[in-house]
């Protein structure tokens, strides 16, 4: 990873530390250049083309807050660098997560040492001291829409979370507690929650485990955390993967949604059928065409979603925006629920009139497996008056609504409509 350091400090006494961390290092060549080598397409700097340009001075007023002494008053005057060396290794360790910066979906977390200070199976349930603010970060974050997994090596007769706890069994839509290896049971959590390991962001404070997820799975973004004080941890693994996170009501319902995974899988063991499984589960939709206020949650699907994406059209809030507003288009949503909750907007499409053509079929991965796409296909068709053909443009990731395209786009649907429709003519 190459990295170029600016900022108006002494930055070439800097770059040793950052190098330490792994980075191949550019300064400028002089005291405050930096500025005019970014303007110069001909300069060092662009010659060196960084993965990342990392201003050193922009994480003063977070890293000050988080780590103690993050200053030093004589550095400053003797070296016009003023941070002591704690609060440099802190700028290179901050660099390590910028450099990873992409957005996630899940958090898979480990127990012992991270969410309390003890191993539960060598110290015993009631020796272990809570990490009661980290915990309350992790339960925001839920909060937000992250759905959250525990992976922890330990016997899983054991009782797990005490009461004293804010984390909960139930705030995890995941627990994998065995001595088996971890990305072994992350790829069985996600399989469970229809989500690809792409989309999972690993935290242990053990490195052998890091570097073991990251051996058997490199999709899965593992935390580098290496001593970094809770504070500092929370923000950035919200700044760095989920910055995205709690914008629309979709995001707030979606934690508690894939914990009641949980649920309708014991339900349906409980059934000698995938459809009589299906009407158990009692799936409602309530169609409607797309209004202003559901511009954020269709970017934010535009955005993440890649298994059930026609065309992976990445429209942003302006673009559909500007669907709305032509009357050539037709802009449908799909809000669902079933008998354990809601899930929001869950599918959308674009029709262009025109050319009779859906130039957008999108769905979240929590409502696949569900013949949600059923009922969309003959719903919109109805409202149209004909059959369009759907666009698909082929992906690595959206094999599941090439298949359904190719299938005919024909089946029964468990769906029922749920309430009165809203705005389609």
């Amino acid at each position: 990873m190459k990295v170029a350091l600016t900022g108006d400090v002494a930055l070439d006494l800097m770059a040793p530390y950052f190098r330490e961390a792994g980075f191949d290092v550019y300064t400028p060549d002089g005291f405050g250049t930096w500025r005019q080598e970014l303007l110069d397409a001909d300069s060092a700097l662009h010659r060196f083309n960084p993965d990342i340009v990392f201003d050193v001075t922009s994480h003063d007023a977070a890293l000050a807050a988080e780590v103690p002494d993050f200053y030093d008053e004589r550095m400053r005057r003797l070296a016009s660098m003023p941070y002591s060396l704690d609060g440099i290794r802190a700028l290179a360790d901050e660099c390590r997560w910028a450099a990873m910066r992409s957005p996630r979906k899940v958090l898979a977390v480990d127990a012992d040492n991270t969410l309390w200070r003890g191993i539960l199976s060598e110290d015993g349930k009631d020796a272990l001291e809570p990490y009661r603010g980290f915990q309350e970060e992790l339960l925001k974050l839920r909060g937000d829409g992250v759905p959250l997994v525990l992976l922890s090596k330990n016997d899983p007769v054991f009782p797990f979370m005490r009461a004293d706890m804010p984390l909960k069994d139930g705030d995890f839509a995941s627990m994998k507690i065995n001595w088996g290896p971890k990305a072994g049971n992350l790829v069985e959590a996600c399989r469970e929650l229809n989500l690809g390991v792409d989309s999972v962001v690993f935290l242990d404070d053990n490195p052998f485990e890091r570097a073991q997820m990251s051996a058997h799975l490199p999709e899965v973004a593992v935390a580098p955390w290496d001593g970094i004080p809770f504070a500092g941890l929370a923000r950035r693994l919200r700044e760095y993967f989920f910055y995205g996170a709690g914008r629309t009501e979709e995001d707030r319902l979606r934690a508690a949604d894939y914990a009641h995974a949980a649920a309708a899988a014991a339900l349906k063991r409980e059934y000698a059928s995938v459809d009589d499984y299906l009407s158990g589960l009692d799936l409602r939709v309530k169609p409607s065409l797309a209004t202003d206020a559901d511009l954020d949650r269709l970017a934010q699907m535009a955005g993440k979603t890649n298994q059930f994406n026609a065309t992976t059209i990445r429209r942003d809030r302006e673009g559909f925006a500007a669907l709305l507003d032509d009357p050539a288009k037709r802009v449908f949503v799909f809000r669902t629920r079933d008998r354990f909750g809601e899930q929001g907007i869950v599918c959308y499409v674009v029709a262009d009139l025109p050319s009779r053509r859906i130039t957008d079929f999108v769905m979240s991965c929590r409502a696949m497996g569900r013949t949600l796409e059923h009922f969309v296909y003959a719903y919109v068709s109805g409202k149209l008056g004909y059959a369009p053909e759907v666009d698909v443009v082929s992906t690595a990731k959206n094999a599941p609504v090439r298949s359904f395209v190719a299938s005919g786009m024909k089946g029964a649907t468990f769906y029922k409509i749920d309430a009165p429709e809203a705005g389609i003519p």
